[in-house]
């Protein structure tokens, strides 16, 4: 189940339980920045359809890291209760069609 708000939130317990923060887009550093959920307490975390989460050990974004992108029960024990850093940021997509395939059809220049 994705957020109710924002576009990611953290949980100090597993299975989504315990303090909760909701972020927007951006980085941050817990225990200042992102409100409830301090530094080395997050077990559990939420992610909004078309969005990335990468959390890190150290703060300024530094350290381990894991990648998310999907609602997430609990974070493994290589990051429960040692995340100080979070980037949420929009999934990258890419296409290796042309820009004419969206729309079913080559344009007239086109031969098979």
């Amino acid at each position: 189940m994705p957020p109710s708000s924002g576009k990611a939130q953290l949980f100090a317990d597993r299975d989504y339980g315990g303090a909760v923060t909701t972020l927007e887009e951006g980085i941050y550093q817990l225990g200042t920045s992102a409100g409830a959920v301090g530094n080395d307490t997050v077990s559990s975390l939420k992610v909004a359809p078309g969005y990335t989460v990468t959390v890190y050990s150290g703060s300024n974004c530094r350290g381990a890291s894991a990648t998310f992108t999907a609602d997430t029960a609990h974070v493994g024990e290589a990051f429960h209760d040692v995340i100080s850093s979070v980037q949420v940021f929009a999934a990258q997509t890419t296409s290796t069609a042309p820009d004419w395939f969206d729309e079913g059809r080559p344009p007239d220049w086109f031969e098979e």
